[in-house]
């Protein structure tokens, strides 16, 4: 079969691969149907994640179709969609039991080579080998698109993770930095806890674009200073929450400007780099500050918003190619991001 596999130089390519096999009495084989490019497998693609090596199967979105079943699979049959979240979980060690699988100290993340646990081959294929399979898949409804669904193991759950952290309360104002998939998926989020308004910040039209559709109000820092709108739209006093979905110093610091005293930061973007923080002036401000993965327990719950039609993430996905071309659809989505949002591949 083919895959997306990271080569030498910071390169991609479509190569031939073995079929995954069961290795496990809780494993199943999962056909992929969809997977899609995220930004964080251009980092790899750059080096930017050391510990995952040359040879790796990259991606860690996907949704498929249960093709075969270790021993002790309970909760599944072949034939049943499933969606994966992007790190899977044992369900039994002490993080699983606090009810945060992101921190599973057997769990690891797809394409995630030594830094994320075990190593996993990644989904940009036709067939992959799922772990702890019972605790970790979700079922998919069948009025839920695969273009839907593909966001809830990772996009959505770490959007949901983002406004759900900080604690947002009726009434709020928000501001989200970053309008890529992740922080469209915080907006569309942090309107479930009825806010009274969220700011989106992007210097990308067609992104904010979007989050106005979802009913924030967009802030473009082409336009002017980001921070000087929010406060003068806070009257001085500042959002309640601000949330950092990009990775940059300049975005974080940007958050820590913008936020009232006593107000929360929460921060789901992916730094490349080491950076100072003004922790000399983060007591004075009383700012409470929320990091880390996603808590991918919550994926029924999304999928369930889905499935009722509540949530309509279907504007996510800008464009769709076959896995044949994935060269080609990685060069849109890395060099034309002006002319995309979301790309999907289709073994």
């Amino acid at each position: 079969m083919k895959a997306v596999v990271l080569q030498e130089g910071n390169r991609l390519a479509l190569r031939e691969v073995a079929e995954p096999e069961l290795r496990s009495h809780d494993d199943v084989i999962v056909k992929v149907t969809t997977s899609a490019i995220c930004g964080s497998d251009i980092h790899i693609k750059y080096g930017m994640m050391p510990g995952i090596h040359p040879g790796t199967i990259i991606g860690h979105e996907f949704v498929g179709t249960i093709v075969e079943l270790g021993d002790d699979v309970k909760r599944f049959k072949p034939g049943d969609r499933v969606a994966a979240p992007a790190a899977v979980y044992c369900g039994v060690c002490a993080a699983c039991k606090r009810g945060e699988p992101q921190h599973c100290a057997a769990g690891g993340v797809w394409a995630g080579g030594d830094i994320f646990g075990p190593g996993l081959e990644g989904a940009q294929t036709s067939y992959i080998r799922v772990p702890y399979a019972d605790n970790c898949l979700v079922p998919i409804p069948d009025n839920v698109a695969d273009e839907q669904a593909v966001f809830v193991g990772d996009v959505w759950s770490t959007g949901y993770h983002a406004a759900y952290e900080p604690g947002i309360r009726t009434g709020d104002d928000v501001a989200v930095f970053g309008c890529g998939p992740i922080g469209l998926a915080a907006v569309v989020s942090a309107q479930l806890f009825s806010p009274k308004r969220v700011f989106a910040v992007d210097t990308m039209a067609n992104r904010l674009d979007i989050a106005a559709s979802y009913g924030a109000i967009p802030i473009n820092p082409a336009d002017g200073d980001p921070v000087g709108a929010l406060r003068a739209a806070t009257a001085g006093e500042g959002v309640d929450v601000a949330i950092e979905a990009i990775g940059m110093q300049q975005t974080f610091m940007q958050c820590l400007d913008v936020v009232r005293r006593g107000g929360s930061v929460s921060v789901v973007g992916l730094f490349p780099q080491p950076f100072e923080v003004p922790m000399n002036r983060l007591p004075f401000q009383g700012i409470h500050l929320h990091m880390g993965l996603s808590n991918t327990s919550r994926m029924s719950r999304l999928m369930g918003l889905l499935e009722t039609g509540r949530v309509d993430l279907s504007p996510f996905v800008t464009h769709t190619f076959p896995l044949d071309q994935a060269m080609e659809a990685y060069d849109l989505f890395e060099n034309h991001k002006d002319r995309c949002l979301k790309v999907v591949l289709k073994p």
